[in-house]
């Protein structure tokens, strides 16, 4: 198995895991975390339900962590809310070879950016 396989596999583990947490504690109305795989990595969606529904209005993106080669290292970005499908550095921890220092701040949220309304 090759580096970039196992570099995938830990990050989507970590992400299915952040998930579980959060939606365990959250009603569905207040939004559910769910997570999509990239070629390097995942991205983070939040879905949106009705009040009165079990489907899904609409889902968001909300972070994309992201192996890079060139640094060797985890990259954490952030939506851009205008212009859409592009992603923008955050600024508090934009890379770290650390992918649990990534997935901390993706996780608790410190700074309100990735999973508040």
């Amino acid at each position: 198995m090759s580096v970039v396989s196992l570099l995938q596999r830990q990050v989507e583990s970590r992400a299915q895991l952040i998930c579980q947490q959060r939606n365990r504690s959250l009603p569905a109305e207040l939004g559910k975390a769910s997570y999509e795989t990239i070629g390097n990595g995942v991205v983070f969606i939040k879905q949106h339900f009705l009040l009165d529904s079990s489907h899904c209005d609409y889902m968001m993106p909300v972070a994309k962590v992201a192996w890079s080669e060139k640094t060797l290292s985890w990259e954490l970005f952030m939506p851009d809310d205008f212009v859409a499908d592009n992603w923008l550095p955050y600024p508090f921890l934009a890379h770290s070879s650390d992918l649990t220092a990534i997935m901390r701040e993706v996780d608790k949220d410190p700074k309100s950016m990735f999973w508040e309304d």
